[in-house]
């Protein structure tokens, strides 16, 4: 990041916009699981395979990605959302 954000509104938006990132991320992940698994059940050729076992790959990938997204939030964004809020009531 390029600039510091040190505008409570601005700090919110951003931490807002992650979280519904990292949400929708895992909702749609969800789903393209849920598919690929039912196609697996019929679907039984080598090039399917080799893509199923790839979305295993990055199923593992994401989900602890969302993971670490969220505890950002919590742990860094919104303490750090409530000092500013509390240094502009000084």
């Amino acid at each position: 990041m390029s600039q510091i954000i040190n505008d409570v509104e601005s700090l919110k938006k951003f931490r807002n916009d992650l979280c519904n990132t990292s949400e929708d991320l895992l909702d749609q992940l969800k789903k393209t699981d849920s598919s690929i698994e039912s196609v697996a059940e019929k679907w039984k050729d080598s090039q399917f395979q080799k893509f199923h076992e790839g979305f295993k790959d990055d199923k593992d990938l994401i989900q602890p990605l969302c993971k670490q997204i969220n505890e950002f939030e919590n742990d860094v964004l919104y303490p750090l959302e409530k000092i500013l809020r509390k240094y502009l009531e000084l």
